[in-house]
Parts: structure tokens; C-alpha cells; sequence
């Protein structure tokens, strides 16, 4: 996908002030004249951008720009993605997984005993 970054472009809609009444379309959060994340024509924090793209790590819940690593249905930043026993990265080939769960191949096979045919 194509991430679109735009200045926040506002009305001159006041507060009363010299505030400018304008928010993220779901957080609420004020943008003000920074810069918003734009999906379906709706203005978004970065946060919910991602949430609404899918493209939130599963195991930090942080936004993910840059490589990506899918994997169990979920996305993950590179270095997320790993052993849930040795924590050692996964992302450099196969894993096996147990409830949901990626392993190495060597702790799978010294966790669970189950064959480690390929």
C-alpha cells in the first residue's frame, strides 16, 4: 500500500480562540497544523492509520513502516518476530507453531518432542 502524509489543511473554524477546533477522526486527538495520516478520505493519528491498514506489530501493538514479517495471520516488525521460548529472530527462515505461538526449530523439537520433519 501507498502511505499518504498530508499537512493538516483546517478551517478557520474557532474555539472561541485562536484555536483551531480540528481532530484526528477517531481519537479526538488535535492535529492543529501538523501533519495527519489520510485513509478513505478521513483524517487519522498515526496510531489508528495503521490500526484501520492492519498494519500494527502483534507483539508491540506500535506501527509498522519499513519490512514487515507475516506470519500466523498477524504482521510483525522484523526484530518482533521471534522463538517464544529462546527469543531468538525468525526472521531468516521457517518456525514451527504451538498454540498459536512460533518457535526455532530446535526448541519446538525439545519443547513438544513432536516430529521436526520438514
Amino acid at each position: 500500500y501507498q502511505r499518504r502524509v498530508r499537512e493538516a489543511v483546517v478551517s478557520t473554524q474557532s474555539t472561541g480562540s485562536s484555536g483551531i477546533n480540528a481532530e484526528y477522526g477517531e481519537c479526538k486527538n488535535r492535529f492543529g497544523a501538523g501533519t495527519y495520516y489520510e485513509h478513505d478520505g478521513k483524517p487519522y493519528c498515526e496510531m489508528h492509520y495503521h490500526q484501520h491498514r492492519g498494519s500494527l506489530c502483534a507483539a508491540c501493538n506500535k506501527p509498522i513502516s519499513g519490512r514487515v514479517i507475516t506470519a500466523m495471520r498477524n504482521k510483525f516488525h522484523p526484530e518482533h518476530f521471534v522463538c517464544a521460548f529462546c527469543i531468538t529472530p525468525l526472521s531468516k527462515g521457517t518456525f514451527k507453531e504451538h498454540e498459536s505461538k512460533p518457535y526455532c526449530h530446535t526448541c519446538y523439537q525439545k519443547l513438544f518432542g513432536l516430529g521436526s520433519r520438514a
